[in-house]
């Protein structure tokens, strides 16, 4: 088996910063406080407490070094542990 690290498409970087999670639209956005714990070109991994599924998509606000918002997809679950693929920026 291929260890992990062979396997990813860019390096990831431990961080340990706030993060704002949006998930859904509108009148039924849910906001929530989070945590990033690893960042990359590609994505993120984030702890929220939120119910979310691989599939989902979601939006996450930073402020590190510069305030950035991302449009994600929930690649994989551990629990109220998410990696997340950004999408794309969005506009601030």
């Amino acid at each position: 088996m291929t260890p992990p690290s062979k396997t990813r498409r860019w390096p990831r970087v431990e961080v340990d910063f706030p993060v704002k999670v949006v998930a859904g639209k509108g009148y039924s956005a849910t906001i929530v406080q989070g945590r990033g714990t690893e960042l990359s070109e590609g994505g993120m991994l984030i702890y929220a407490g939120l119910l979310l599924n691989p599939g989902d998509t979601l939006e996450v606000e930073f402020d590190n070094p510069v305030h950035t918002r991302m449009s994600a997809i929930v690649r994989s679950k551990n629990g109220f542990c998410f990696g997340l693929e950004f999408v794309a920026p969005l506009p601030a």
